[in-house]
Parts: structure tokens; C-alpha cells; sequence
């Protein structure tokens, strides 16, 4: 009789362990197809903000090769800061071994930045913007909307719990 009472303790524990995982730690999910879905969602909703601005022709026009790579590469570091101290610090290493940083970063590092070009030129073209900009600065345009597309599909996956 005793064994039946522990094994319902037992079991009761678990489920509040697993109740608190769930409610107050909003631990991160293992990555699916919701968060492409999530994330194309965010970027669509933080891009729309800026791609009406019309300073954005004007820095797009005043852009040269070398400012367009650094826009990649912070878009980059700040995925990767984002991605890292939202995502990755609330998973406890103790209890799941088998995830790494490296693994957690990069699928969703590629993701987002994928989701927030595809986004930026879905933008792009419905708007017209290619009938505006000529050819060389359509590449700025996309790179330069991508920016906070990509913030916006990261935070999505990220902050999905809240």
C-alpha cells in the first residue's frame, strides 16, 4: 500500500516539475516547422514598419558595397546575441546534454535571416519597389529591410511562451 502512495508522489512530483519547466522557465522547444511558420509571421509584422519609411530610398541610394556588408554582418551578430541570451541561456545543460550551442544558433540563425529575405522581397515586389530602384540598389534594399525582418523572426520564435 505504501508503494501505490509513493508511485502517486512520485508521479505527482513529476508533473509539478514539469508544470514549472513549462510555466515559469518557458524553456525553449526543440526546433520545428511552427518556428519557420512563427518566424516568417514576426518578420512580415516588424518589416511592414519599414519598408513605408522615405528615408529608405535615400540610404538605400547613399549605400556603397562596404556599408551593406557590415548591415549583413550586424544583422548577424545582433541574431546571434538575440538568439543566444533569449534562447539558449533559459535551456538547462545539466538536464539535456544532447543540445549544443552551436546546433541551437545555426538553424535558427539560418532561418530567420532566410525568412527575413524572402520576407524583404516579398516586400519588394508587392509594393513595386523594383520599378523604382534600379538593379544595383535593389540588392541594398533587400539586405537593408532584412535587418529588422530578422529581428522580428527571431523574437517570434523566441518570446512564442510569453
Amino acid at each position: 500500500m505504501t508503494t501505490k502512495k509513493e508511485d502517486k508522489i512520485d508521479k505527482l512530483s513529476e508533473d509539478v516539475c514539469l508544470l514549472k519547466e513549462q510555466l515559469l522557465e518557458r524553456k525553449p522547444d526543440r526546433f520545428s516547422a511552427k518556428d519557420i511558420v512563427r518566424a516568417f509571421f514576426g518578420a512580415l509584422f516588424i518589416g511592414v514598419t519599414f519598408v513605408f519609411s522615405g528615408r529608405l530610398f535615400e540610404v538605400v541610394q547613399r549605400m556603397d558595397f562596404t556599408q551593406m556588408i557590415f548591415v549583413v554582418i550586424a544583422t548577424i551578430l545582433i541574431l546571434i546575441a538575440e538568439i543566444y541570451f533569449i534562447g539558449w541561456s533559459r535551456i538547462k545543460k545539466s538536464k539535456e546534454p544532447g543540445r549544443n550551442v552551436f546546433e541551437f544558433t545555426f538553424k535558427r540563425i539560418i532561418v530567420a535571416y532566410a525568412v527575413s529575405i524572402v520576407v524583404a522581397l516579398f516586400y519588394l515586389y508587392v509594393l513595386g519597389y523594383e520599378k523604382i530602384l534600379p538593379n544595383a540598389e535593389i540588392l541594398k534594399l533587400v539586405f537593408l529591410i532584412a535587418m529588422p525582418c530578422s529581428i522580428g523572426a527571431a523574437v517570434s520564435d523566441l518570446l512564442r511562451k510569453y
